[in-house]
């Protein structure tokens, strides 16, 4: 066995090293990770979440960025691991509160440069400072930080791995990653250097965990190239459309290149896929004839037969391509009897599932074959690798710690388990929950302080935060509808009639003992304190109590209880 040459650190007048979570455990996304030494921070990953059912008219998720703003003077950059949303999605909204540089490769920039045109402006898109790093690149020093890129497997290509060299140690941070010895449009995982980090000596792995669970290994992106082959060939004469990742560029070169194949020409639809191909043209990964793409909206001018289209919605949003497609709400591709369509994305984000179900309803009730990864063997492959993949990564880092990241409670314990089967002690495994941090000190690692973190809900171009109380209203409106009390006061009491309206609650006029009742309980609150009627505020959160509660134990719904009072 080849002797392993460890590191020699000199932890003499070094400050600790703390590692926090901000984003990217238990929902895995909006991944956000931040090293801290003395008075010098960066941050790797900084992306959006998705929005759950129970967040209605939220539209994305994103980290909570009180801690680094509060700590702005000490934020030296931020470095993004790979070209897909929920790593690189929530950039511009920092950057809108923050001037920082934003470390990453070409394809990543050009992302967040389109992001920051569209959710903020251009002037910030040509100001920001984007600054290269990859594993062709010298290692980049950052205050005390010093760090290297070397090359990982994705589904997105130039996906990367960190190594940051610490007053404390070297950290080896690896996000979303796969084993690809045959990747669609990039090189095989630099394994070579992660083995020669662990001999020379890791503190600590930051690892995928999301595909533990899942025994052996992935397989490869380019299995795909087949699949796409034989569905176009049995689909002749037919329309078709795929829908996927709008940054998930390698999948989309396989689709052109069988397009092309089978004697088709692509067609994109929808906003967020026309920019993905785009920037990824722009930077060389997508290098086909440009008579190889037809406009969508000449596209219904041609034979269906002919044409592939790409299509935004894989995650069954409302108001996506592939949704108005489903409505016939689309201005330029209009669905076809016994169309193709396809489904090459799971797996789906938490939350999802359900509308992806629905829309594939919607598309099969407009007699549509839809083909999914469950009834379709070799329709998608993950980029996350599997527990044998992780096992590689761990077996040649050799670390002296691990966190595993990315990855749900569940999958952060299945883990560690792992670490154990490798035949490390599992006591030197941190599951990290958002907020917690982990604190390196001559050598040794413990638990650190908790940062208080939430979830940030957004809504709009413009990005701006709903609150959870309104998030919270929109709910109780959906399910339980609103009920409001109108009652025409003064000092003396009511001097007219008190009207009642539902809206999503009951229909008033066939509920005439029920609104009797609610009426019945106005003038009992307003008979108790006859001497307070000036104090409106007061008067308002009685009758609002009572008839929830009487609502409540009558219907054992909660409808919004709104009382308002009408000065005569």
């Amino acid at each position: 066995m080849k002797k392993r040459i460890r590191q020699i650190v000199d932890y003499k007048n070094k400050p600790p090293l703390r590692i926090i979570n901000i984003g990217g455990t238990t929902d895995v996304n909006a991944n956000l990770t931040l090293y801290e030494c003395g008075d010098e921070m960066i941050a790797v990953d900084c992306g959006i979440g998705f929005p759950d059912s129970d967040m209605p008219g939220v539209d994305v998720v994103i980290p909570d960025f009180t801690y680094l703003l509060d700590n702005k003077e000490k934020l030296k950059g931020i470095f993004i691991t790979h070209a897909h949303e929920d790593h690189f999605g929530a950039v511009p909204y920092l950057l809108k509160e923050l001037n920082v540089p934003v470390y990453s490769n070409d394809l990543v920039h050009g992302f967040v440069k389109s992001r920051l045109e569209d959710r903020v402006s251009k002037q910030l898109a040509e100001s920001a400072s984007l600054i290269p790093i990859n594993p062709d690149l010298p290692e980049v020093n950052v205050g005390c930080f010093k760090v290297s890129a070397f090359g990982m497997n994705h589904s997105v290509p130039n996906t990367m791995g960190f190594a940051i060299n610490t007053p404390q140690g070297l950290i080896l941070h690896i996000s979303d990653f796969k084993v690809d010895w045959t990747p669609v449009l990039d090189k095989p995982l630099e394994l070579g250097k992660i083995a020669k980090y662990g001999d020379s000596g890791v503190l600590c792995l930051l690892s995928d965990c999301l595909g533990v669970t899942h025994t052996g290994n992935s397989r490869s992106e380019s299995t795909l190239s087949a699949t796409f082959d034989r569905l176009f060939e049995k689909a002749e004469g037919r329309q078709i459309l795929v829908t996927t990742i709008s940054s998930n560029i390698s999948r989309m070169h396989q689709i052109i290149t069988s397009a092309i194949k089978t004697g088709r020409k692509v067609s994109l639809v929808g906003r967020s896929i026309r920019q993905s191909v785009e920037i990824a043209q722009s930077l060389g990964y997508l290098n086909f004839d440009p008579n190889v793409f037809v406009r969508d909206k000449k596209s219904k001018n041609l034979a269906q037969k002919d044409l592939v289209y790409i299509v935004a919605g894989c995650y069954g949003q409302s108001n996506s391509a592939l949704a108005k497609i489903s409505r016939d709400e689309n201005r330029y591709v209009s669905l076809e009897e016994n169309s193709l369509v396809v489904f090459s994305a799971d797996p789906n984000p938490p939350g999802t599932r359900e509308d992806v179900e629905k829309l594939m309803d919607e598309l099969t009730l407009k007699d549509a074959e839809v083909i999914y990864s469950e009834i379709q063997d070799n329709l998608h492959v993950s980029g996350h690798g599997m527990r044998g993949d992780i096992m590689t990564i761990a077996a040649a880092a050799k670390p002296k710690y691990f966190i595993p990241v990315g990855g749900t409670v569940t999958k952060m314990r299945a883990y560690k388990n792992m670490v154990e089967d490798l035949g490390f002690g599992g006591e030197r495994v941190f599951e990290q929950l958002e907020g917690e941090s982990v604190v390196f000190e001559k050598g040794i690692a413990k638990k650190g302080k908790r940062v208080e973190v939430k979830k940030v809900l957004v809504e709009g171009k413009d990005g701006g935060e709903v609150r959870p109380i309104v998030v919270k209203d929109r709910g109780v409106l959906a399910s339980d509808g609103v009920l409001i009390v109108l009652v025409p006061i003064n000092s003396k009491g009511v001097v007219g009639k008190i009207d009642v309206i539902s809206r999503g609650f009951v229909y008033v006029k066939e509920s005439g003992d029920l609104v009797g009742s609610i009426k019945n309980k106005v003038h009992n609150v307003l008979e108790k304190n006859s001497n307070k009627l000036n104090d409106w505020g007061l008067i308002k959160n009685l009758i609002e109590r009572d008839i929830h509660k009487y609502i409540r134990k009558q219907t054992g719904r909660n409808p919004m209880i709104i009382a308002h009072n009408i000065k005569v």
